[in-house]
């Protein structure tokens, strides 16, 4: 008969807790996000949450003035309201201002400023206007590619263009509202 023991978990070492995820859950319990620990540490530290479930084993985050345990779970202390979000597929339909934004204005050729968007597929083989065929390209790069498909221009794809996360720019509006 084979006896499995559970895993016990390791305190993290005192130059890499920093880096340790913690779960955030909204005011009604519901989960939010996973930040790092220094963000959790900062928001208990300013009163915006409170410890839920602390990490084992025990790891004291120490100051001059006080100490306090490393979370594993902690919960904002205001609700915070989403909203509906709408799904965003790569198959949605997109605009070339929220490519750009996505791609931070990089190619996704050559990685260099990019002002202009390139359909992977190109449009005039029925390329869509959608979040997966479309990627920031530089004019040099949107030259060279014209009408072909990047491996008929043989330029490589740096990243695989997808749909933007929706809720990504609410959680940056919720984390500066909570930053001290």
């Amino acid at each position: 008969m084979l006896i499995r023991h559970a895993a016990v978990p390791t305190a993290p070492a005192a130059d890499t807790w920093i880096h340790s995820r913690v779960l955030v859950l909204n005011a009604s319990y519901e989960a939010l996000d996973e930040i790092t620990a220094d963000r959790a540490v900062t928001l208990l530290l300013s009163g915006a949450a409170e410890t839920v479930i602390e990490r084992l084993p025990h790891f004291p985050i120490r100051s001059q003035r006080l100490a306090l345990t490393l979370p594993e779970t902690i919960r904002l202390l205001r609700y915070v309201y989403l909203g509906h979000v709408a799904p965003v597929e790569a198959d949605s339909r997109a605009t070339p201002a929220g490519v750009l934004r996505r791609d931070k204005h990089r190619c996704g050729y050559c990685a260099s400023w990019a002002a202009t968007v390139d359909h992977i597929r190109p449009r005039s083989r029925g390329g869509p206007n959608t979040w997966g065929n479309l990627v920031a390209c530089c004019a040099v790069c949107n030259t060279a590619k014209a009408d072909r498909t990047p491996e008929e221009a043989g330029m490589r794809l740096l990243w695989e263009p997808k749909a933007p996360d929706p809720l990504a720019r609410t959680q940056r509006r919720i984390w500066k509202e909570y930053a001290p």
